[in-house]
């Protein structure tokens, strides 16, 4: 990855983890230390204490969001899957507001299912990268191989778009509430 969208990964306001430095300060590789709490003195929380504060968050899709956004980082991490488990929560979400709203499929060459899936997988990279002011509804499309004109997508699917972002912040609530609660249970031990 670049590093001009490297440094942009993981901007987004919307994607802010409460607890993301401490997340992130000692979850590279290191030395093991056998002699943690001795002295009377309580074990210091560890890498594997970070781990398992995602490994517990409740929503399978929020704990791939938020191993996205610790790790995704890393080039040494494969994120395709936690890409793909959120993507695809993103445009089942997105197909069952179409149901509600009685939304068919585009007249266009895509199914609704295919529409989602593009329209999940752009919104999230887009939010993931923060490049939202970078581009215009055409530019996004284009880059986001969506054979539609930036007029129809502005008129009748960037609110569900607007959907996604928001079943983001809902996500992001889930996972700051089990990451905040996992770490008040350590302070208590």
């Amino acid at each position: 990855m670049n590093n001009l969208l490297a440094n942009r990964f993981a901007t987004s306001a919307r994607l802010a983890i409460n607890d993301m430095e401490w997340l992130k300060q000692g979850l590279g590789v290191k030395t093991v230390k056998f002699d943690i709490g001795a002295g009377g003195l309580p074990p210091e929380v560890n890498w594997e204490d970070k781990s398992a504060a995602i490994a517990l968050i409740k929503s399978k899709t929020g704990k791939a969001l938020a191993s996205l956004l610790v790790w995704g980082d890393n080039e040494l991490y494969d994120w395709s899957e936690s890409f793909n488990d959120v993507v695809n929560h993103l445009a089942a979400n997105m197909i069952k507001y179409c149901v509600e709203d009685d939304r068919g499929a585009p007249k266009s060459k895509y199914t609704l299912n295919e529409l989602a899936y593009k329209m999940a997988r752009m919104t999230l990279h887009f939010e993931l990268y923060n490049l939202w002011s970078l581009y215009s509804v055409e530019g996004r499309l284009l880059f986001s191989g969506i054979d539609m004109s930036a007029s129809t997508y502005s008129q009748i699917w960037s609110k569900y778009q607007e959907k996604m972002l928001h079943d983001i912040d809902y996500l992001m609530g889930f996972i700051n509430q089990d990451v905040d609660n996992y770490r008040f249970k350590l302070k208590e031990v």
